[in-house]
């Protein structure tokens, strides 16, 4: 079951096709997994999309956003129950197959889009070591400018050195779990942190944490050894 979806923010600019190459990828890839957001993102299209037909030379307000989201808040409160719609997952710039059926949460995932760019077999990848406990992935594609997209593997019980960020960092789980400040994330699950972010997540299990993350600048370590080490470890 998820506990943390996609801000209402992301859910517009990915229905809008505005996102990053590499923020649209973990996007979609929640998605594949997440019912509750794919519906979010087929209302906020249809609403877009009817907004556009009626507003020819109309001037757009200032509450336009907040309206938006109150009319999918209403729609979802009465669809409680029902089917939700697939969300269309493609995006310009991204050639990824739609997904079928949204696969069962276990206690590892491989979403078909993040496959469709390093194969199907999480347990292949060529990891690099970073430090004591952690190991990470870039993969091979081209992000949007500024972005890098990786996957992060924390041993079990690892803390990640105390950090905030000088951008953003979405982050998404596909196996295991980490707890920080602001609670416990597990397979699935969405954190979308920013420069008002301040923390130290821990893989909190006994098995191993994989993450699939997008980073838009560096991020802020708090420890001098960690400072120095940054420019080597390129995280």
């Amino acid at each position: 079951m998820i506990h943390h979806h996609l801000s209402d923010e992301m859910i517009l600019a990915y229905a809008a096709g505005s996102l990053p190459v590499g923020h649209a990828l973990l996007v979609a890839c929640h998605l594949e997994v997440c019912p509750h957001c794919a519906a979010r993102v087929a209302e906020a299209e249809a609403i877009g999309g009817a907004m556009l037909n009626q507003c020819e030379d109309m001037v757009v307000s200032d509450d336009l956003f907040d309206r938006m989201m109150a009319s999918i808040d209403e729609d979802e409160s009465l669809q409680q129950g029902s089917t939700f719609p697939e969300a269309p997952f493609n995006r310009p710039g991204m050639d990824l197959a739609q997904s079928a059926a949204p696969p069962a949460l276990g206690s590892s995932l491989m979403p078909t889009k993040l496959a469709a760019v390093i194969g199907d077999d999480i347990e292949a990848i060529r990891w690099r070591a970073v430090g004591p406990g952690i190991k990470q992935f870039v993969l091979p594609m081209q992000g949007s400018e500024g972005e890098t997209v990786r996957l992060l593997k924390l041993s079990p019980g690892f803390i990640t050195p105390e950090h905030s960020h000088n951008g953003s960092e979405l982050t998404m789980v596909l196996k295991g779990s980490f707890s920080d400040e602001s609670g416990r994330y597990r397979v699935g699950d969405i954190q979308d942190a920013d420069d008002s972010v301040h923390h130290q997540p821990m893989a909190d299990t006994e098995e191993e944490c994989i993450c699939l993350t997008v980073t838009d600048a560096p991020l802020e370590f708090k420890g001098m050894i960690t400072r120095l080490l940054q420019p080597i470890i390129g995280i």
